[in-house]
């Protein structure tokens, strides 16, 4: 009995990290919001150049979103706020290439993800 009590506990622990990763986004409807500028980086270092695409766009709230794109797919988005004091950032991959999105960690180093190339 101690045992199946110890699995029960391990389980409701694991449960809200389970539903945590599995949770998807589509990119954000930039279509009332203001293009601010357009870039490039480099998110593949076996690509030769910058290769990346970014769209920033600005809503009114002071909310930013960059949509990161390769080959015309897009690949990642980030949202931010530039009025927020804790400076949070919040970064989206498509790591599946079916157009849904996974929140990574924040401050992450990533690169393009293998469908893209």
């Amino acid at each position: 009995m101690r045992a199946l009590s110890a699995l029960v506990v391990i389980v409701f622990l694991a449960l809200p990290v389970w539903s945590a990763a599995e949770q998807l986004y589509k990119v954000p409807n930039v279509s009332s919001m203001k293009h601010v500028t357009s870039r490039s980086s480099d998110r593949a270092p076996d690509i030769p150049g910058k290769e990346t695409s970014m769209e920033y766009y600005s809503a009114p709230d002071g909310q930013i979103v960059t949509i990161y794109s390769y080959r015309g797919r897009n690949v990642a988005f980030s949202v931010h706020s530039n009025k927020d004091v804790q400076k949070t950032y919040r970064l989206f991959m498509d790591l599946n290439g079916n157009g849904l999105f996974q929140e990574v960690p924040g401050g992450t180093h990533w690169q393009l993800p293998g469908w893209a190339r």
